[in-house]
């Protein structure tokens, strides 16, 4: 029982990738770019810096999503300051924000199924537990 919640929450992050991936097999994406291209949807222009903090994924990792999006057409660079690329802000292009929709609506597809059964209050008090878990986590993190 003591490992509970880390085996509920890596189980669910699995599973979570495992239906993005399913649902995007077609756009020949990675459950990372999709996570990409969804914080861009949301926070538009970032650097790789600031997502790499906001998906907590280290840089080189985040480089190598960039290319492949690139590559596919569906983020950009919002300049073209080559001498400090890891602090260009980047952004969606058309069909970037084409596919974030697509993406949304999985994701909205995705949380109604999860919540399948659940009633209004176990979902308010399953949010305030995961919440807690993940400031006890940060928490801990920044102790170092």
């Amino acid at each position: 029982m003591n490992k509970f919640f880390i085996s509920t929450f890596a189980y669910l992050r699995k599973q979570l990738q495992s239906f993005l991936n399913d649902e995007f097999k077609d756009y020949n994406l990675t459950s990372s770019e999709i996570f990409f291209i969804q914080i861009l949807n949301d926070k538009d222009a970032l650097s790789q810096i600031e997502v790499s903090k906001l998906l907590e994924c280290d840089k080189s990792h985040i480089h190598r999503v960039v290319t492949k999006l690139i590559d596919k057409n569906y983020i950009k660079y919002v300049d073209d300051d080559k001498e400090h690329i890891r602090n260009i802000k980047l952004t969606l292009t058309k069909q970037g924000k084409t596919l974030a929709i697509k993406i949304d609506r999985a994701m909205n597809k995705w949380d109604k199924f999860i919540k399948n059964g659940l009633q209004e209050e176990d979902i308010k008090i399953a949010r305030k537990v995961a919440l807690k878990i993940m400031e006890n986590a940060n928490n801990f993190k920044n102790m170092g």
